[in-house]
Parts: structure tokens; sequence; C-alpha cells
């Protein structure tokens, strides 16, 4: 079976694609999201999904957004014709045709069926799985793109036509049971074993065959066995029944002498806690009541108590009170006394704060005067400093302008200048010597160089080969220099002349003269600039501006200041009137002085303002001691006069809180005899009342009520449940009288005996056909071993074809291996190289899976193509992402050398520079929108 052509339309982004395929080779390569993958996926359900089918797989299927029926037409050759497949996706309007080269067309299921004759292998089923089973249709010879690492022999047996694998083994090793007889024997054998099991398969056990006689037998003698285990449950019921009869009389027997006595008890009980509820009625009312006559007693005795201790504080504060009464007159006359000093010692100290006042204003003047004098100081130095910096400035504008209008060009780039020169005389000089000159003398005929016309008497240079031609029959070619020298020279020539101008260009120079005249110049210049940037240092002119502009704006706010206050006038005159004259004077007339003078003198001054000011803050400093010192004394006076007032206010205060209680308890309780008669009364009551409880109290407590009303719960309880057993057990004596009458009217011993014979029938019957199907077992089992180590021969030539593909990846070929088992089919595939142990398929790196699993699909294919016209198509959707360039290409040689056996290879590849080497071959290349380009 080849693939000949396929047309895709409304198929997810091709909206309409045809392509032809190489009956060999075919490459379609495109980038990622070109849709080869959809090509690869639409050819594939074009041969086995129905068209019919639903759902999210049909979703899946239509491009986004025209969502128009999907549709692929299919063209290839099979069973000797030529077949075009056509196939809508609809859902249930979803349309088939399979036409032959002949014109002969089916639809429908006609169609289906005959497809699925041509491929070998019927559609999937149209359920919710048919997502999944439908990619392993075809897998070993279909690719996935993700799935070329996975074992082609992990899929059901059904997905890689295992069937035909076998049978296409067999019949090229001639292997296999023979003999006529044999066949029927085996044939028989299969036939009476599958009569009793099912075939079971890799992942489960045989079972016994639902109908079969086997299992009709299992049946019967487990309803026998049911049967009998019935009639063995009766027969233990009926005992059960006769023994519930039995215990039922015993229980009413019991329960007729056990109620009436504890009946009796019960009465003899309820006359006790009848006693015993008066008891605890009287203990409640006497109790309260003697309760009372306590509470009396106390608040009687509470009132003497408090009466005869009030009379005794009373007494006592009464004694206390004239010493503190004549404290407190003594507090008060050191009072006034104390007061008296303080009142002086504040006069004097305002008088000295006065004079330390004057005497800080006058030394505050001169250090105004003072202040003001350095920040002229401070302005002029600024000034002179801003006079220099500007100077500086404009040098170094004026430089700078003489620099900008040279180049700024420097010793090296003069030392390249120079050597560019110095290169440029030299390859002048080789030209020159390489160069050679032609002269015509004397010419019968036309003479011509390069085709010029060259005149008697004329001369020409050459540095380059020229043509020399003399009349009409003769050329010469002149080559300078012996070839290929002189136009090297000339070359060079050009290119140092080339490079020394550009080199000027740059500098905008017309000579190397010129660029060493103009470097010494800027040298000249940068050298003074920085000279005068040394000289100018971190002095600012901006920077010292601003500071004499805050410096005059400081003065400014200051000026008011400058003028002396007749406050300190005052001051000064009453200091010293004769020093003061002398130092306003000054002062005054200082402004016309030379600064150091003036401040000289201000600092004199202020010395001397400053000692007078010291002087008067010290004289200040010891009369507010002294006035604090006063103010002291007279503060723990007040505070001893108010701890004195205090202390006899208390004593005061208690004294009549003391003689207030001793009226209240008197107008309360009468007189103090009074009081102590009712005390003696209420003393004999309260003894009276706890003897009567005494008594009431010990007679309840030898009752002991709380165990006389458990005893009577628990013999409630008791007759409760005895009464409850007798109704229970004369129910339960009724039904047991029921059922013994109604189970004698069959024989149940008889029954058993008769179900006992039959079980043993049946289990008889049961042995004798298990036996029979263990030896059907046997002979099945011997026949599959048999059968199995035949086929290991004939997987011999599938291995061998492995082998041959994998020598062109590696350079030692591994040796593949692989088991056959009649059920399971093939597996445990494992490769060896060289003397390296046997590694199963599972454990190769991914890159080793590709390659392995590409060279069993190819082998596989081999050997089937032959029940399908000797070819069959592989595809292979970027199968190889993980193999290396090396192994990438010796992947292709196997496919090229499966592709010159018969088969069909369909490449699909993201990277088309790495398939150029695959020869010849048929290639269609998609763009980024999933058309053909070409």
């Amino acid at each position: 079976m080849r693939l000949l052509s396929a047309r895709v339309r409304d198929y997810r982004l091709h909206r309409d694609l045809a392509l032809a395929f190489d009956p060999r080779f075919t490459v379609i390569a495109g980038p990622n999201q070109s849709g080869k993958s959809t090509i690869a996926e639409a050819l594939h359900r074009a041969l086995f999904l129905p068209v019919k089918t639903g759902g999210s797989v049909l979703d899946a299927m239509k491009s986004d957004p025209f969502m128009a029926d999907p549709e692929v037409e299919l063209a290839f050759s099979c069973a000797g014709d030529s077949w075009v497949l056509r196939k809508r996706f609809a859902g249930t309007r979803g349309s088939v045709s399979l036409q032959d080269s002949g014109g002969r067309s089916l639809q429908g299921e006609a169609a289906e069926e005959r497809l699925a004759q041509l491929i070998g292998t019927a559609a999937v089923a149209r359920t919710r799985a048919a997502a999944e089973q439908l990619k392993e249709r075809w897998g070993h010879l279909w690719v996935w793109q993700g799935s070329s690492s996975d074992n082609p022999l992990g899929l059901p047996s059904s997905s890689y036509d295992h069937d035909r694998l076998v049978e296409r083994l067999q019949a090229g090793a001639d292997l296999g049971v023979q003999s006529p007889l044999d066949l029927a024997v085996l044939d028989d054998i299969q036939r009476r074993w599958a009569e009793v099991f099912t075939a079971g398969g890799s992942n489960r056990t045989p079972q016994v065959r639902k109908g079969s006689a086997l299992q009709r037998a299992a049946a019967a003698a487990a309803a026998a066995r049911n049967d009998l285990k019935d009639i063995e449950d009766s027969l233990q019921q009926q005992q059960g029944f006769q023994q519930a009869f039995d215990q039922a009389v015993d229980i009413q027997v019991r329960m007729a002498s056990e109620l009436p006595r504890c009946s009796e008890e019960r009465q003899a009980l309820e006359g006790r806690l009848r006693r015993s509820r008066e008891l605890i009625t009287r203990v409640n009312q006497e109790r309260p009541v003697l309760t009372g006559l306590r509470k009396e007693f106390d608040d009687r005795v509470a009132d003497r108590d408090q009466l005869d201790h009030q009379r005794k504080q009373a007494a006592a504060l009464e004694a206390a009170l004239a010493p503190k009464t004549r404290q407190q007159v003594d507090l008060n006359s050191r009072h006034r006394a104390v007061e008296q000093q303080r009142q002086l010692a504040r006069g004097q100290l305002e008088s000295l704060r006065q004079a330390s006042a004057e005497r800080t204003a006058w030394a505050e003047g001169i250090e105004q005067r003072l202040r003001w004098s350095r920040l002229e100081q401070r302005r002029q130095q600024l000034a002179s400093r801003l006079r220099a910096g500007e100077q500086l400035q404009a040098n170094l504008v004026s430089l700078e302008k003489d620099l900008a209008l040279l180049p700024g060009i420097d010793a090296q780039a003069v030392d390249r200048l120079r050597q560019r020169q110095q290169a440029l005389q030299a390859a002048r000089v080789r030209a020159e010597a390489m160069a050679a000159g032609i002269e015509v003398i004397r010419a019968g005929q036309p003479v011509r160089i390069n085709g010029d016309l060259l005149a008697s008497g004329g001369t020409r240079t050459l540095s380059a080969t020229a043509v020399l031609e003399v009349g009409d029959n003769v050329e010469l070619r002149l080559v300078p220099g012996g070839g290929t020298t002189a136009a090297e020279a000339q070359q060079q020539l050009e290119a140092s002349e080339a490079a020394l101008s550009k080199e000027l260009a740059r500098w905008q120079l017309d000579s190397v003269d010129a660029a060493a005249t103009a470097e010494r110049r800027r040298s000249d210049l940068l050298g003074e600039r920085e000279r005068l940037l040394e000289q100018r240092g971190a002095e600012d002119p901006a920077s010292i501006r601003q500071q004499l502009d805050e410096l005059r704006e400081q003065m400014d706010a200051h000026a008011a200041d400058f003028a002396p206050t007749n406050a300190n006038a005052n001051a000064n005159s009453n200091y010293n009137a004769n020093a003061n004259a002398d130092s306003n004077s000054d002062s005054d007339s200082g402004l016309d002085q030379d600064p150091e003078t003036l401040m000289a003198r201000l600092e004199s001054d202020l010395r001397i303002a400053r000692i007078a000011r010291t002087q008067a803050l010290d004289a200040e400093q010891r009369q507010l001691h002294f006035v604090q010192e006063a103010e002291s004394a007279l503060d723990s006076l007040l505070n001893a006069l108010k701890s004195a007032d205090l202390a006899l206010n208390e004593s005061r205060n208690q004294l009549l809180e003391a003689r207030t209680r001793i009226d209240a308890v008197l107008q309360r309780r009468g007189s103090s005899e009074a009081l102590a008669a009712e005390i003696a009364g209420l003393d004999e009551r309260r003894q009276r009342g706890a003897a009567q409880l005494s008594e009431l109290e010990a007679e309840l407590s030898a009752l002991a009520p709380e165990d006389l009303q458990r005893q009577a719960q628990a013999l409630d309880r008791t007759i409760r449940s005895l009464q409850q057993q007798e109704r229970e057990a004369s129910e339960a004596r009724i039904r047991a009288e029921g059922k013994l009458q109604g189970d004698g009217q069959v024989d149940r011993q008889a029954e058993l005996e008769q179900k006992q014979a039959d079980l043993e029938s049946r289990l008889s019957e049961l042995e004798r056909l298990q036996k029979e199907a263990d030896m059907l077992s046997l002979l099945r089992r011997l026949l599959e071993e048999e059968q199995n180590a035949m086929a290991s021969q004939y997987a011999a030539p599938l291995t061998k074809r492995i082998g041959a593909y994998l020598a062109h990846v590696f350079p030692e070929a591994p040796r593949a291996s692989l088991a056959y088992d009649a059920r399971g089919g093939f597996g445990s595939l494992r490769w060896r190289r060289g003397n390296e142990a046997a590694f199963a398929f599972e454990l190769l790196s991914t890159g080793a899976r590709e390659q392995f699993a590409a060279a069993l699909r190819v082998a596989m294919a081999e050997v089937l193509a032959e029940a399908y016209d000797g070819s069959l198509p592989l595809v292979f959707d970027d199968a190889f992402a993980h193999s290396d360039p090396e192994r990438q290409a010796g992947v292709q040689h196997m496919l090229q050398e499966a592709a010159d056996r018969g088969l069909q290879v369909i490449l699909l590849t993201c990277d088309p520079a790495s398939t150029m080497a695959i020869e010849p071959a048929g290639r269609v290349w998609l763009g980024g929108a999933g058309s053909p380009m070409p």
C-alpha cells in the first residue's frame, strides 16, 4: 500500500491544502504551528475515523473561525488497484465514498467496510474513548509527535497488526505445526478447551465459561450445597425454638417467687421513707428560727462591744487634744516672723536683678558692634576674592575660545599621521620601482595600449598588466614587475594615500606639518589652562558671590541692632560714667577707623563689660540663694502648720465620730443595763433551739434518707425488670409453641438425608468434569509451550532486520532481542552493545529509544509489507527531537534504506536543513499559515 496524494479542506488551519507523495520518500517541512501534525492527523483519520463521529473530536478538527465541515481526500494504491477515498466529517451528516481506478464507487457503510478490508484494520467505534483508541490504529506505522520514544510493542497487539506479523514471520521461517493429524489434535483440544474456558489475556487468567458443562455442574453442586444448608439451618432453628420454650417456662417459674418478695420489701421501706420526710420538714422549719436567734444575739453582743470600745477611744482623744492646740499657736507665731524676713530679701533681690540687667545690656551692645565689625571685615575679604576669581575666569574663557578653534589632535595622532606619511612614501617608491615604461620610436602599423592608440614618439608608464596591439595580427601582454607584484604595489600606494587623506580629513588638516603645528599650539594652551585652574583652585566666583550676597543680607538684617539704645546708655552711666563716656565716644566714631583698630578697642570694652556683668550676676545669685533659703524655711513652717492643723482636725473629727457612735448605740438599745438584760434572754433561747435541732438531726441521720431513697429506686428497677422478664418470657413461650406445632408437620431429618445424597452425586459429577478440564488445560499449555519455542525461532528475522537498520546509526550496531508468547504476543524488547549487559528498552536514554523504536517500526513494516502489495507507509512527525545531529544523519540513512527496500517514508520536520542530504525525495514546504511554499 502506498499513499499517492491528499487534499485537506477546512481542517484546522488548512483551508485547502493539496499534497503529492513520492512513492519512495517525502519530506514535509515547515516551522512550528505551520500544520505539519495536522496533516499527519488528517491522513490518519481519513483511514480510521468514522465520518459520523461528532462531539469534541469533531470540534477539534474544525477551522476557527469558519467552522466548516472538515474534508479529506486521499488517493492510495492497494490490493493491485488505485483508490480515491473522500470523507466529509460532519457528525450525523458525514459522508464517505471509495472509488477504484475503474470508476466504481462505494458509499457509506459499504465504503467503510471495503476500506477496513484493504488496510486490514477496522475503524474505531464512535464512543467517548474514540480519540484515544484512534491514535493506536497502525501505531507501529504512525509516529505521533512526542511519542517517538515509546515502545511500539507496548501497544495492544491489535494496534500493531500482531496476527499478520506472526503469520508473515512464521511463513518466512517455514515453521509451525505441519502434520494434518497434529493440526487436527491441536484444533480439537483448542475447541474443547474453549468450550470450558474463556480466552483470558496478558493481564487476566482464563475463567470458566458461562454455560459450559463444568460451570453448570459447579452451579448444581453449589445449589445442592445451599439446599442442604437450608435444611440444616431449619433443624437448628427447631432446636432453638425448643430451647427458647424451656427457657421461657423457667423464667415464669422464677418470677412467680421473686416478684412477691420484692413487693413486700418495698412496702416496709416506704414506712421509713415517710418518717424521714417528716423529720426533714421539721429540721427545715427549726433551722431558720435558730439562725435568726443567733443573728439577734450576735448583733446585741457587737453593739455592746462597740459601745465599750468607743467610750475608751473618746477618753484617749480628749487627753491628746490639748498639746496639739498649743503646738498650733506656736507655729502661727513663727510663721509671721519668717514671712517678714522673706519680704525684705525679695526687695534686695529685685535691686540686684536690675543692676545685673543693666550690665548685661551694656555687654550685649558691645557684642553687637563687634559682630558688625567682623561681618564688615568678612565682606571686604569676599569682595577682594571675587574680583580675583572673576579675572581668572575671564582668562580661562579666552583660553577656551582659542582651544575651540584648534582641532582636538594629540601627540599620538600626530605620530600615526607621520607613520601613514612614511608608509605612503615607501609605497610610492615601491610602485615606481615596479612600474615599466614603453616608448614608440617608429611604427609601420598602429600601436595600441589597452585599446588606446600610441603615436610614434609617445611614451607610457605601466604599473599594471596591459595589452599591447601592433596592427591587427600582433597582440602582446605586458606584465610590469613580474605579474601581480606591480599591481599589488599600486594597490598599496592607493591604499596608503587613502588612509593618509582619511586621517587628515578626520582632523580637518591639509598636511602632517600643519597637524604637528596644531598639536604644539594645543599642548601650550592646555598647559596654560592647567596653570590657571591650579591658580584658581577650588574658588568659584558664583559661590563667592552667593556668600557675599548672604553676608550683605545678614548685615542689613542686623543694621537696626547696631545703634546704641537708651537702656544701654543708662546702664553704662549707672555703672561707670567716665568709662561709659569714653566707650561711647570710641564706638560712635569707630566707623571711620581702621577695622583692626576698631575691633581691638571693641574687644577691650567687651572684656570690661563682661567683668561688670559677671560681678552683678554673682551678687544676684548670692541674694537669690538667701531668698530661696528664706522661702524654704517658710515652706517648712507652712507644711508643719498644715500638718498640725490636719492632726488637730483629725483628732476632733475622731472624737466627734466616737461620740456620735456612742449616741447611736444608746438611742438604738436604750441604756447599757437594758442591753445586757436583752443579751442574756437571747442566749437562753438560742441554747434551747440548738438542743431541739440536734435531736431531730440525730434521728434523721440514723434513718439515712439518701440510702433509703437509693434502696427504693433499686427495688423499683428490680420489680420493673422482673415484670418485663415475665412478659417477655410469656411472649417467647407463645411464639416457641407456635413454631414447634408448625414444624411438627414435616420430617426434617428425612429431608436432610435426601439432600446429603443429592450433594454427593453433584460433587462426583463436578470432580469428573474438573479433571477433564484440567487435562485439557495441561494439553493446551504443553502445545503452547511448543509453539512458543518455535516462535522464538521465527522472531529471529525481525531482530536481524533491527540490527541491520541500527548499523546506520551506531558504529557498533547493538544486538536486539525480544520474547514471544502465544497469548501475550511480542515483548521484553532489549538491546546489547558489545560485551555490555543487555538493557531493557525502558532504561535507555530518550534519544536511544527514539532510534531503537524507529528501527523496530521499519523492521515490522518491512515484514508486513508483503501482505500489502510489497509496501506500507511510515509517517514520522518530528520524531527525532532528542537525537543529536550525528545520530539524526544515521537515522536518515536508516530511513533511506527502508525506502530502498520498498517502504514509503513520510517525514515531517521543522528543520528542513537537516534533511537536505536525503535524495531522491519529494519535498513539501509549509509556510507559517499552513500553505505550501515553493
